[in-house]
């Protein structure tokens, strides 16, 4: 009876420890793929690429936009009508200096950032099966790998005609400067509207996943 007893208590333990040596496995497996990943990513030009296009679209817009409710719900109303044909010329003037640039200028910047980020996604398919987290700390490593990259990232720029000495430091804001105009699919609708050639459904999406996690890995990886 005893070893009967003894036999049932040493199944039941060994099943929890390999339910738990499996859960541990699940665990540790997406931080080593995060891992791996980044290292890949570090050396390779797809991601300096997306990195180069967020640089373009962040030193040309206008700083003031940026994070700022007030002025992204008065640009994504004018968004609206210029959508509907109903926008006057000085709303259209109002948006131009809302973005910094005029909204056409904005839109081809916002493809060249957009299409670069779907050649990361098609040669990374597994970026899209992480969270904004996980994405975020992926890109943020490899940018710390990459001395060079982290070096093009600090260098002054030129941005509304002063030289900022770490140009990409508040780059964090364009990430919510660009989830919160996304928002509504306002410029979803503008995207598929334009006379410039976007997809605009998998853009939106594309930049909404990768783009915001990209630029929020360059805010979290400069020391600056």
């Amino acid at each position: 009876m005893k070893k009967r007893i003894l036999a049932i208590v040493f199944m039941t333990l060994s099943i929890v420890a390999l339910n738990t040596s499996c859960k541990k496995v699940e665990a540790i497996a997406p931080t080593e793929t995060q891992t791996q990943l980044s290292s890949q990513l570090a050396n390779d030009d797809a991601l300096v690429e997306a990195i180069v296009a967020a640089k373009d679209l962040y030193v040309n817009m206008n700083q003031e936009l940026l994070n700022n409710d007030v002025a992204i719900a008065r640009l994504k109303n004018i968004i609206d009508k210029m959508n509907a044909g109903t926008a006057s010329t000085a709303e259209i003037q109002e948006a131009t200096d809302l973005l910094g640039m005029s909204y056409d200028d904005f839109i081809a910047r916002l493809k060249v950032f957009g299409t670069s980020l779907a050649g990361l996604a098609n040669k990374y398919p597994e970026l899209s099966k992480m969270d904004q987290t996980q994405l975020q700390d992926v890109f943020a490593t490899a940018i710390k790998e990459n001395p060079s990259l982290q070096q093009e990232l600090g260098t002054p720029a030129l941005i509304n005609g002063r030289v900022q000495a770490c140009p990409l430091r508040d780059i964090c804001n364009l990430a919510v400067t660009l989830t919160n105009l996304f928002a509504g699919q306002t410029i979803c609708a503008a995207i598929g509207v334009t006379t410039i050639p976007v997809v605009g459904g998998l853009l939106c999406q594309i930049i909404l996943q990768l783009g915001v996690a990209i630029l929020t890995g360059i805010c979290n990886a400069l020391p600056c």
